[in-house]
């Protein structure tokens, strides 16, 4: 997914939390380290100047850059393994030369005739007793290689009171920008790389299929009534009112209503053509949330006076029946294996010009009977009754079962549902429609939160009548 420079700045601000968190969380870190992981270093240093003391090249050369080259000569003197070796015998300190040769620093000052040796170890007293013994050693040993150089202390070595490293400052300050480059980073990497479906605009422009409906989320909603119910009331809940709260009905937040009229409005500029309107309810995965799309569409649409039929056609999980509170059995299995007539097996809901016809017995060969020419029988007399007839659908990547209702229906409604399906899914469920020759109408993105919902209503009129009918 590529980010325009908008997005990126949006999706920062929206993710600022996370990137306060990780800026603290670098400085603490850093700064625990400095403070008490990393151990303290002491660094005693000695600068010497060098008078050649050689005339023969005042003629050729200029002074001062020939005394620069000299300094460089007598430290590639000093870097030797012969002059680590006596500094280690002469100090009586337990440091080999080797170890010696990796904490000492060794460098011309600003390209003048002095040069600086340092030397870095965890004890302050050791650096000072290595640097005592260099600054009375390096005369002696520069001179029995050339014995007309002299050498003289500038600046001779004290012993260091404080601590050169770490610099708990610093390191905390890195920390921070740590913190806020690497959060930065991962979050734009998550997002590039993340598959879930996270807008509408974004799910249209992929497929170029319409989103027909934005439903908010159900759960939000119900999560915001438990705060003020009591724990034994939490208790006593069951699952039959929890299908029952996600149903439609006088108490529902108008948000959600005004959602699903929405959906049902572009469903219908979507279809064209006179007759009963046969429409197939799928989706990618399990928990998608089309059940729930499919009842909740079918009242909406039933109380414009339309007469819908709601069927259970997923012979294997349906779950219409709990929803609208009808009988599971006998159902559309029965009906299509010859058992008992359709009229038999349409029931009637609480809400008006709305039938159900539930899943049925569970049958050995569902994908069969949805195939059989007893399911176009079925449905070319429904069609003579209804204005409408929803048919929910197990999930396409589950189970082929909706592909055998494609050639029978007007068109598909695809449900998926926000940070839950992920465009793989999608393109799987696109990919078996198409060999199927399937007329899609459109998606319904689910479970969008109340929040993001909320930021796309810029009505004022439709806001402040939301606010009114909370």
């Amino acid at each position: 997914m590529e980010l325009t420079l908008e997005q990126t700045i949006k999706l920062l601000l929206k993710k600022i939390w996370f990137i306060v968190i990780s800026i603290f969380a670098g400085l603490c870190v850093c700064y625990l380290i400095s403070s008490y992981v990393m151990k303290p270093s002491y660094t005693a240093s000695v600068q010497m100047y060098v008078n050649p003391n050689d005339t023969t090249s005042s003629a050729n050369l200029n002074e001062l850059n020939y005394a620069q080259k000299v300094v460089n000569t007598y430290i590639g003197f000093l870097q030797t393994k012969d002059f680590y070796s006596k500094i280690a015998r002469e100090s009586n300190l337990a440091y080999t030369p080797d170890y010696l040769k990796r904490m000492t620093t060794i460098e011309a000052v600003n390209n003048t005739e002095i040069f600086e040796i340092s030397v870095t170890t965890n004890d302050p007293m050791d650096s000072f007793r290595l640097v005592e013994v260099m600054q009375d050693m390096v005369p002696v040993h520069i001179k029995n290689i050339k014995d007309t150089s002299k050498i003289s202390i500038v600046d001779p070595v004290v012993i260091p009171t404080s601590p050169s490293s770490p610099n708990i400052i610093l390191n905390t300050i890195i920390g921070g920008f740590i913190g806020l480059f690497g959060s930065v980073f991962l979050i734009i990497l998550w997002e590039m790389f993340d598959v879930r479906v996270k807008s509408q605009e974004e799910l249209a422009k992929r497929y170029q299929i319409p989103v027909l409906g934005v439903i908010p989320n159900f759960d939000k909603e119900k999560k915001k009534k438990i705060t003020f119910r009591s724990f034994l009331s939490l208790l006593k809940r069951s699952k039959k009112s929890e299908n029952e709260a996600i149903c439609l009905n006088e108490n529902t937040k108008f948000i959600i209503t005004e959602a699903y009229k929405s959906f049902r409005t572009n469903l219908r500029f979507a279809l064209r053509g006179n007759g009963c309107k046969k429409i197939v309810i799928n989706s990618p995965n399990p928990e998608d949330g089309k059940s729930t799309t499919s009842v909740n569409l079918a009242i909406t649409i039933a109380q414009t006076g339309s007469k819908v039929l709601l069927m259970d056609c997923d012979l294997r999980k349906g779950r219409i029946h709990s929803f609208t509170k009808v009988r599971s059995a006998p159902g559309i299995s029965d009906a299509l294996s010859g058992m008992v007539s359709e009229n038999d097996v349409i029931q009637e809901t609480k809400y008006k010009n709305l039938h159900v016809m539930s899943m049925g017995t569970i049958p050995p060969n569902p994908n069969e009977l949805l195939v059989s020419v007893q399911m176009e029988e079925v449905l070319a007399k429904l069609e003579k009754v209804y204005d409408y007839i929803l048919m929910d659908s197990p999930p396409i990547n589950v189970v082929s079962d909706a592909l055998s209702l494609v050639k029978l229906s007007s068109g598909v409604i695809i449900v998926v549902r926000e940070g839950i399906t992920t465009y793989p899914n999608i393109v799987s469920a696109l990919n078996k429609y198409s060999f199927a020759n399937a007329n899609i109408l459109g998606f319904v993105m689910n479970g969008v939160s109340f929040q993001h919902h909320n930021k796309k209503k810029s009505n004022y009129y439709y806001r402040n009548y939301k606010d009114k009918n909370d």
